[in-house]
């Protein structure tokens, strides 16, 4: 793991109006986005930040005391790359206006932001808050598309809040400094609170792995010919982690890789069988599905279907002929 503390900093022994710009400056800086902020709060302002990185993940534990801020559309619209922040809350408060929604947010709370709409907060009270920053192609298509049909404010009787809450915190923790932990373990996690604190009825009736597996399923039968479709490139396509994909899996009675091979080899064997091919190749007719390498095809064929492809064609060629003399 990529894992190293970027910054700690404090206000203590800066002016007031100077304390804020600072922190200010240092907040957009550890999160990647960018924001105005509002009025220079009148005397003294304390605030501190730790910025800890965990490959493309930002750590941030941030103090302040009251203050506000805010994101226009055109700040959305104009940035480089998508993010979600997930925030926990430790002490104190804020008020915030997302996409036209207001929430209050204290201690306890979970709250999951995002650069795509307009943003307003207001510190109300002294704030200690975490924030969880990253680019929001690290999370999944179903994580995604849950965060846009569920209030941003977590469910506080939730138990994935409660399990998000405490991974958002221990990731935070000093202690976690050192820890031998890879990030795609922590995105894996973060994708599946996300998704299980989706409220019930906004579930289908098909269970979480059930719909993410047929998802899968519908990529990879649209993509059979594409030589390069591997664990790999599905996992990077659907931003999971080959481990995640693994298990989606892990109840069926093939891997995903193997998987795919018997998918080709059956598109292979209705060409072969089909007058529709009989013009074609062998070779072709595997190059089209994906193969790359015709002696790999030719031997997973034959353990496959206990015969050749030449054999296939020849016996289809017969019983075609039959039924033509009948």
């Amino acid at each position: 793991m990529n894992c190293f503390v970027r910054e700690s900093w404090e206000s203590d022994g800066i002016r007031g109006a100077d304390a804020y710009e600072a922190w200010v400056d240092k907040l957009m800086s550890a999160q990647g986005s960018d924001w105005c902020p509002g009025k220079t709060p009148g005397g003294p302002f304390s605030a501190s930040l730790r910025h800890k990185v965990i490959g493309n993940i930002n750590v941030i534990e941030s103090r302040c005391d009251p203050c506000s801020g805010y994101r226009t559309e055109r700040h959305a619209d104009n940035i480089e790359e998508p993010s979600v922040i997930l925030l926990s809350y430790l002490e104190g408060g804020e008020r915030i206006e997302f996409g036209g929604e207001r929430y209050t947010v204290a201690a306890g709370d979970t709250f999951v932001w995002d650069s795509s709409k307009a943003t307003q907060f207001e510190v109300y009270e002294p704030l200690h808050k975490v924030a969880l920053a990253m680019p929001s192609r690290l999370l999944s298509h179903n994580a995604l598309s849950a965060l846009n049909q569920m209030p941003r404010k977590f469910d506080p009787s939730s138990g994935s809040r409660f399990l998000l809450n405490n991974l958002i915190r221990a990731v935070a923790d000093r202690d976690f400094d050192d820890a031998e932990v890879e990030t795609e373990t922590i995105l894996d996690a973060v994708n599946a609170f996300v998704l299980g604190a989706l409220p019930a009825d906004l579930h289908h009736d098909k269970s979480l792995r059930e719909r993410q597996r047929c998802e899968i399923m519908r990529y990879i039968d649209q993509h059979l010919p594409d030589p390069t479709l591997s664990v790999s490139q599905i996992a990077s396509v659907h931003r999971i982690s080959k481990r995640y994909l693994h298990w989606l899996f892990r109840d069926q009675s093939v891997t995903v890789n193997e998987l795919i091979i018997l998918k080709r080899l059956a598109g292979c064997q209705r060409d072969l069988s089909s007058p529709v091919g009989a013009h074609l190749q062998i070779g072709q007719i595997a190059y089209a599905w994906g193969f790359s390498n015709i002696s790999h095809f030719s031997k997973r064929y034959r353990a496959q279907y206990q015969e050749s492809p030449t054999e296939t064609r020849q016996r289809a060629a017969e019983e075609m002929g039959k039924g033509s003399a009948s």
